[in-house]
């Protein structure tokens, strides 16, 4: 029975068995670059719409210091012309002071944006 075997066939250096390893490695490397490199610009994106976005303890700061409207105010304004309530919003610096992006659900089921003037309260664009 061991004339049927050949040892040789059974096990084979894995540089014969696969002799395009590096090629299949360097391709793995190449495609993990790209993509952490393609992951890395997304936060910056998102600022450059808007400008750079305050933290919560930096929003917090500006309204104790009377430098904003509190959101509650403007929630109240939202809530009377749309209805409806808050789904998300930031504090942004942009050339013209800080603004206020809100998103928010009207009573129609409609989800909107809204952009304020952080200082006035004043809505500049609804989406």
């Amino acid at each position: 029975m061991m004339d049927d075997c050949n040892p040789r066939l059974i096990f084979t250096n894995h540089s014969e068995a696969i002799p395009h390893i590096g090629l299949v490695m360097k391709k793995i490397l190449a495609i993990l670059l790209i993509a952490a490199v393609s992951a890395a610009p997304l936060p910056v994106m998102a600022q450059g719409q808007y400008g750079n976005s305050f933290s919560a303890d930096e929003a917090r700061d500006a309204r104790d210091k009377g430098s904003v409207v509190p959101l509650r105010d403007i929630f109240r304004r939202l809530k009377d012309r749309y209805g409806g309530y808050q789904v998300d919003a930031n504090l942004y610096n942009r050339d013209r002071g800080q603004v206020y992006v809100i998103d928010w659900m009207t009573d129609k089921g409609e989800r909107i944006q809204v952009t304020v003037d952080a200082k006035t309260g004043r809505i500049l664009s609804s989406s």
